[in-house]
């Protein structure tokens, strides 16, 4: 299967947390072709440090899971951000933003899988919300939190 994730599910196979096991069942699965935007690096990063100021994580856990992404993500497949991401995430906005209250990250991420995703393809994420949206547009989801939303 081609999986795309974003970056709040990408980050439970690298920090212990609610959905971790079904995140590794996916990403260490041979039968997976594994999809993420490179937003995911700034992101990852961002997400990681506000648990260290949130008292969530420890400095250590942080640079343990900031190593393991450095290593990992050369195994990913990452689509670059460019023009066409960046409009298709306007639009997505604008139809999205005022019912879902869509997040303009959460758009830089859906407008890179709708562009470059198949019918096969699932979107992977543990925001109901996004999950929800991505429904919405005719895609299938796992939520790693739920298992598979299928």
């Amino acid at each position: 299967m081609k999986l795309f994730f974003d970056t709040f599910a990408l980050i439970k196979f690298f920090h212990e947390e609610d959905g971790t096991q079904e995140v590794t069942r996916l990403i260490t699965s041979e039968e997976n072709e594994i999809w993420v935007s490179e937003l995911v690096r700034i992101e990852f990063i961002s997400a990681l440090s506000r648990r260290i100021r949130n008292n969530e994580i420890t400095e250590d856990k942080l640079n343990e899971a900031i190593s393991g992404f450095d290593e990992q993500i050369a195994s990913f497949n990452i689509e670059p951000l460019g023009h066409a991401i960046m409009t298709e995430a306007e639009s997505l906005m604008r139809k999205f933003a005022k019912t879902y209250g869509m997040r303009t990250l959460d758009a830089l991420h859906l407008a890179t899988f709708s562009l470059i995703s198949g019918s096969d393809w699932l979107f992977v994420a543990s925001d109901k919300t996004l999950c929800a949206i991505v429904q919405s547009m005719g895609f299938e989801t796992i939520n790693p939190q739920l298992n598979r939303n299928r």
